[in-house]
């Protein structure tokens, strides 16, 4: 409003994550225009021809709304730009598209609006850093403001911290009741606080609770070892299992892969023959989708592979009940941990799911693998499971 009426900038875009978002903040400036007969006679029109959202004043200065990417391209010589829900931007696409259309701006500014978000909210977390870098001395034209609960606590005295607003225009009871909400929602929605992924399947809580540093694979124990790769092939994990008495097992991130062009499967097969070498494994377990190649290099070498494809939805419920239960037991390895809290639940069927390997928004090759281990390690010593009598 500042901008269309008093600092005569002679173009303002808004977008954000999703249209109907900015469309709101379109509605909420033309009823206040349209209710102050002051700043409805200097408005020359407003257009409502939908995802191109406009006001124009009398002096020539516009309001626009744009979906984001590339849409944003071409726009001629915006002054500032309004971003909202940024944490939904997983990769730089859309805020560079608006941000360098401002180069020719004579004093150009970007707005950008968000609650917390998690690891996958690249533009996000990086102006984050700025304004905390910003903070501590670095030369960075940036301002940065942030309000957020100082620790994880879901309570109403730790929620002031987030919410201002608070007792003004919000009242208590609203956020006590979302408490019994998913706790990773109510962390970003209500405490501002950053979660490794905001829609895991694995609870946070959950998996901390089955670290245990003490424990670790043994040499001469029966493993059963999985490899998962990326489906953009630059990613790759090798797990290894093994039974801790009748109930518990140990999950155990062993080598990890990485390259930012793509993997080469002979050198995978080279290092993970070593591992397979290593333990007395019953199998080595994969997906023909993902790592066929690889175990096709390995089974001349005598090394018994297995195809999961089949088992893979009964593997990930095994995992999850696992998890839950308490019976799987890791050894607080960050990267497997990182992983496991970035699997993303993909349905199918009629209650059927599966931990979605490009539904996460990043490798997720650890948490897959970890799957397919846990369908060996929870199964039963022998076929009688339970008896009755």
């Amino acid at each position: 409003m500042m901008g269309l009426f008093h600092w005569q900038e002679s173009l303002q875009v808004s977008t954000a994550h999703r249209l109907v978002t900015s469309l709101e903040q379109f509605r909420s400036i033309v009823h206040i225009i349209e209710n102050h007969d002051d700043l409805a006679k200097r408005v020359k029109r407003i257009r409502w021809q939908h995802g191109a959202e406009e006001i124009e004043t009398m002096e020539g200065c516009r309001f626009i709304i744009k979906a984001g990417g590339s849409a944003a391209r071409g726009l001629s010589k915006p002054e500032t730009i309004h971003m909202d829900e940024i944490r939904e931007l997983h990769d730089m696409e859309t805020f560079a598209a608006m941000r360098y259309t401002l180069m020719a701006a004579k004093n150009p500014q970007v707005n950008c609006f968000s609650s917390a978000g998690d690891s996958h909210s690249i533009v996000l977390n990086q102006l984050r850093e700025r304004g905390l870098a910003a903070a501590s001395g670095a030369a960075d034209d940036v301002g940065y403001f942030e309000w957020s609960a100082p620790t994880d606590e879901i309570t109403l005295e730790n929620a002031a911290f987030a919410n201002p607003g608070l007792n003004i225009t919000i009242h208590p009871d609203n956020i006590r009741a979302v408490f019994n909400d998913p706790p990773d929602v109510v962390m970003t929605e209500v405490l501002n606080r950053w979660v490794q992924t905001i829609s895991s399947i694995v609870g946070a809580k959950e998996w901390q609770e089955c670290g245990d540093e003490t424990i670790d694979l043994d040499e001469d124990k029966l493993t059963w070892m999985a490899i998962d790769i990326s489906p953009d092939r630059k990613h790759c994990a090798l797990v290894g299992a093994q039974k801790l008495g009748s109930e518990n097992f140990i999950v155990k991130l062993l080598h990890t892969w990485e390259n930012s062009i793509q993997l080469d499967d002979r050198a995978i097969a080279n290092d993970a023959a070593a591992y397979c070498r290593k333990y007395p494994i019953e199998y080595l377990l994969y997906s023909r989708r993902t790592s066929g190649a690889v175990a096709a290099r390995l089974q001349p070498a005598g090394i018994p592979i297995h195809d999961m494809d089949a088992d893979y939805p009964q593997a990930c419920d095994e995992l999850l009940g696992a998890i839950n239960s308490g019976r799987l037991k890791h050894r607080n390895q960050a990267s497997l941990t990182e992983q496991m809290l970035s699997a993303v639940q993909l349905r199918r069927g009629d209650g059927g799911w599966v931990i979605g390997r490009r539904a996460s928004q990043s490798a997720v090759c650890a948490a897959v693998a970890s799957a397919l281990v846990t369908h060996f390690a929870t199964r039963p010593e022998t076929e009688i499971d339970i008896l009755v009598g």
